[in-house]
């Protein structure tokens, strides 16, 4: 058996898998880093957007004014050179110099039309009239849009004129094709949103090296929690002193004070739980001695109150030792378990115990050596005693699945065992379903209060050597 990663163990501790385990993308945007980016991100695209549009905007605008500018010059022009011969008839007194009027669908015309006369057209309309809609006058200038030759689109220039030296009404039409225009204005949004995308692209990656410099603070008070954690360290920034941004000092000496006063509540409350218990045991064995030779039925009630009151002070005594399920600098599983299996085979004596011990070399637990001891020496001690001649004690560490890689230890001994519908009390405290083998009942109590309080289990079955099974999850390094 290795220390591959396995199936977990049935009944894991709450909070040790994760009913579903969130994604990189939703851990990102729940990080601090992610918001930042994300809302800073979403902002910048917003700004550079309606800057975009109104950019755009701008230049089209510009551009139809630049155009509607020289169809109104072309359009005087055109007026300025027309007039009335004294036959009635309509003519220009000079011709309109421009090439593109002379080319056929060049998208530059000019008509002038009266009601029910066939229109004046320049050469480059060739057989296309321009719409004139002589039902609605209009003696101001006016830019319409409308179809033109070979499938363009026109942007025309009109105005109704009277000429001086007639009363008749002259419709004027200059117009252009707005292919080219539109072409201009299409180049330069494209232009224009390649440049702002580069720029969003440009600001994002700034800003993804602005948050990460400016968190770097933040990482490093995280790196230093959890060496405070682990045993390696005893406040923060012993590391960085002189480099925590001034506004984050008080926040650092804070949580240094709060670790200082832990650790100070921490020893006071162990020191008063030791001194009660041992205040206590001496009163009460004064007790168990005064009673013990009596034989009336009293004294044996007061002798099982004395023994009931010694059980609660062992169990709340070794309790105050435990070191609390925090994490620590890591403990070679294999090694610990060797020297316990070494140390329950000369207690047992002349008892000939065969153990069976199946753990990778490279485990580690996350936790104190003192706990570590207490409990596996408490389980394999229990194993010893009932077993009749084997104890296997296997190791295996599991990951997948996990919010953090957890141990799973189980020793297993080929003694009488336990009905299932009694192990639950071997973890009540004091319990002993046989008082015949020696102890106080406390093993299995104090094997699953430190399991609890790093964060595991501990849990009893039928082994497969035909006794008791204890399985027990603890965190791994």
């Amino acid at each position: 058996m290795t220390n591959a990663d396995h199936k977990p163990m049935p009944n894991m501790p709450a909070g040790a898998i994760s009913d579903v385990k969130p994604g990189p993308v939703r851990r990102f945007l729940a990080s601090l880093t992610g918001r930042l980016l994300v809302s800073a991100f979403i902002w910048s695209s917003a700004a550079l957007a309606i800057g975009g549009v109104v950019l755009s905007f701008a230049f089209r605008s510009y551009v139809l004014t630049d155009v509607d500018k020289r169809l109104e010059l072309l359009l005087d022009t055109l007026v300025g050179i027309s007039e009335v011969s004294p036959t009635g008839e309509f003519q220009f007194n000079q011709s309109l110099a421009d090439q593109r009027f002379m080319t056929p669908y060049s998208g530059w015309y000019w008509q002038v039309s009266e009601e029910n006369m066939q229109p004046l057209r320049s050469r480059s309309l060739w057989d296309f009239a321009l719409d004139a809609n002589h039902e609605q006058r209009s003696f101001a200038l006016r830019y319409v849009v409308m179809a033109g030759p070979d499938g363009q689109t026109l942007r025309v220039a009109e105005h109704d004129i009277i000429l001086p030296e007639a009363d008749r009404v002259f419709h004027y039409q200059i117009a252009t094709d707005m292919a080219e225009v539109q072409t201009a204005i299409d180049r330069f949004n494209w232009l224009l949103f390649s440049a702002l995308a580069v720029i969003l692209l440009a600001v994002t990656l700034s800003l993804v090296v602005q948050v990460s410099y400016g968190l770097g603070p933040l990482r490093r008070i995280r790196r230093d929690l959890a060496d405070v954690r682990a045993g390696r360290s005893a406040k923060l920034g012993t590391a960085d002193e002189g480099k925590m941004p001034e506004d984050l000092k008080p926040l650092v000496d804070e949580i240094n004070g709060l670790i200082d006063q832990n650790d100070k509540l921490l020893q006071r409350a162990r020191t008063h739980v030791g001194n009660l218990a041992h205040a206590l045991k001496t009163p009460l064995s004064v007790i168990q001695n005064a009673v013990d030779d009596k034989g009336d039925e009293n004294a044996r009630m007061i002798a099982r109150q004395a023994k009931d009151i010694r059980v609660h002070v062992d169990h709340h005594l070794k309790r105050a030792r435990i070191a609390g399920g925090g994490s620590g600098p890591g403990l070679r599983v294999a090694e610990r378990i060797s020297k316990l299996v070494k140390a329950v085979t000369v207690i047992a004596g002349d008892k000939d115990i065969d153990t069976d011990i199946v753990c990778a070399p490279e485990l580690m637990f996350d936790g104190e050596k003192e706990d570590f001891d207490e409990l596996l020496g408490n389980v394999i001690d229990n194993a010893a005693k009932w077993a009749t001649s084997k104890v296997n004690v296997s190791v295996v560490r599991h990951g997948e699945g996990l919010r953090r890689p957890m141990l799973e230890i189980t020793v297993e001994d080929d003694g009488p065992g336990v009905p299932e519908e009694k192990r639950s009390e071997l973890f009540k405290r004091g319990n002993r379903l046989d008082e015949q083998v020696p102890g106080t009942g406390l093993g299995l109590a104090i094997v699953r209060d430190i399991a609890d309080m790093y964060g595991g289990n501990a849990e009893l079955a039928s082994a497969r050597l035909g006794g008791l099974s204890v399985r027990i999850l603890l965190p791994a390094k």
